[in-house]
């Protein structure tokens, strides 16, 4: 396969790792479940938060099972309270978009390179560029994320010593009254660990934009040999 191949296959992966970015969007970014379990029965609350904007509405939503009930069906951070975990939300909505326009136009112009690998380096570049933005979001949501549940959360609402205010990851369990229990786990959903996903495969894209961003060299045309005269012989006469 020339060169020019391999870049259009490098492009087409580097749009993969674009909607992948964009999936992400829609897909849960933390998750946060108590199962509640008691001699009347037991129930399981699940609450899904999303990238979006602050005041949003959706960007959380609350689903049950069994005897477990929701305060909400869905809302917005700003409605749910939770104003510092809706700018980490809205911080990373607004990465995952741009890392997305970016992979796109850096695949377009990986598509072109086809046929002109000077177009090579601008879509080396963009992929670069949302690349880095893929791995950037789940990190510093990561990073920031519990420090912002310790702001939004007061400690007087906290059942438990250890919560999404301490640690990213987690479980613990407790019993607010005699025969019941209570078991609380948190932690990533499922957008999060796509956008990695999505960083693996910009990766690979970008390495083979980068690897065949040149054609090989044409090859010196060699000068034909000058062609050699025939002699003839003329009979002696007789």
């Amino acid at each position: 396969m020339a060169n020019k191949g391999r870049r259009l296959v490098g492009a087409i992966i580097v749009l993969i790792g674009a909607i992948l970015l964009i999936a992400a969007v829609f897909i849960p970014w933390y998750t946060y479940q108590a199962k509640e379990s008691s001699p009347l029965g037991s129930g399981t609350t699940t609450i899904n938060s999303y990238p979006g904007f602050t005041n949003q509405n959706g960007t959380i939503q609350c689903s049950t099972s069994g005897t477990a009930a929701c305060p909400y069906s869905q809302t917005s951070y700003q409605n749910a309270r939770y104003n510092n975990t809706g700018n980490i939300a809205e911080t990373g909505f607004f990465l995952l978009i741009v890392g997305f326009i970016l992979g796109f136009i850096g695949a377009i112009f990986g598509v072109m390179s086809r046929g002109n690998a000077r177009r090579a380096g601008p879509a080396l570049a963009l992929g670069i560029i949302a690349m880095i933005l893929a791995l950037i979001t789940p990190v510093l949501f990561m990073a920031t994320l519990p420090g912002a549940q310790s702001s939004d959360i007061p400690s007087a609402q906290r059942t438990t010593s250890s919560g999404p205010w301490s640690s990213f990851f987690g479980s613990t369990s407790y019993s607010p009254i005699t025969g019941v229990t209570v078991n609380l786990t948190w932690g990533a959903g499922t957008g999060w660990y796509l956008a990695f996903v999505a960083f693996v495969i910009l990766l690979i894209g970008v390495i083979l934009l980068f690897l065949y961003r040149k054609d090989p060299a044409e090859p010196a045309p060699v000068a034909a040999p000058a062609p050699t005269g025939t002699s003839t012989t003329t009979p002696p006469s007789s």
